[in-house]
């Protein structure tokens, strides 16, 4: 009798302390998540990645895609497609459509609500407020879902992202603006390869139809 109790007292023991463990894990803020993040993407100056994005216009049907993604400190990224490229040097903007053979050239503008590759994958924006909405799985892969809203009104409204638990990368971004829905999912994150500044600028194919805003 004597030995049962013992065996009953450890194993509940042992299960308590599982039980501790896993809640001391996941008894975690969205603030100390965003600082882990932060922690990790410190030191990445530039990086890589596939991705896919959908994107649904009002009660249109949804647009899926998938393209390449390159990131550089600060302000400069470059989307590939197979129809698209979108491209920042921090200073100047490309939009370049291959099937209608058009560029459009601005002057790259940015407000505490625009949506930013490195906003979210270099930064938190500090524009929002975070909530930890709960946990998902993403490929086998267990994450953080964080919603993010605006302090003030401008044009994207709400916003989630979703951070993995073994590395603290962003691995999803769901964003809602006034005119649209989109979802972007990263993967195959490649870090600090120096890619080149050239990257992040865009000249035309010839026959290119070039409209300059600036």
């Amino acid at each position: 009798m004597k030995k049962t109790l013992f065996k009953t007292i450890i194993t509940i023991s042992f299960t308590f302390s599982c039980l501790q463990n896993v809640i001391s894990q996941d008894d975690i803020t969205a603030q100390e998540i965003i600082q882990n993040v932060q922690s990790v993407y410190k030191d990445i100056t530039d990086a890589k990645a596939s991705y896919t994005q959908t994107v649904k216009y009002g009660k249109s049907k949804a647009e899926t895609s998938s393209g390449t993604l390159y990131i550089k400190k600060e302000k400069k990224y470059r989307i590939e497609t197979s129809n698209q490229i979108l491209v920042t040097d921090g200073s100047t903007s490309w939009s370049y459509s291959a099937s209608k053979k058009r560029v459009v050239i601005d002057y790259y503008k940015e407000t505490g609500n625009t949506f930013s590759p490195n906003k979210y994958l270099f930064q938190y924006p500090e524009n929002f407020y975070s909530d930890l909405a709960g946990t998902e799985k993403i490929s086998g892969k267990d994450t953080y879902v964080l919603t993010l809203k605006p302090r003030e009104s401008g044009y994207v409204k709400s916003a989630k992202i979703w951070v993995g638990k073994d590395d603290w990368m962003i691995k999803k971004i769901y964003i809602v603006t006034d005119e649209s829905t989109a979802t972007y999912s990263v993967k195959n994150i490649q870090v600090n390869i120096g890619i080149s500044n050239s990257k992040f600028t865009f000249t035309p194919p010839e026959g290119t139809e070039v409209i300059d805003m600036r």
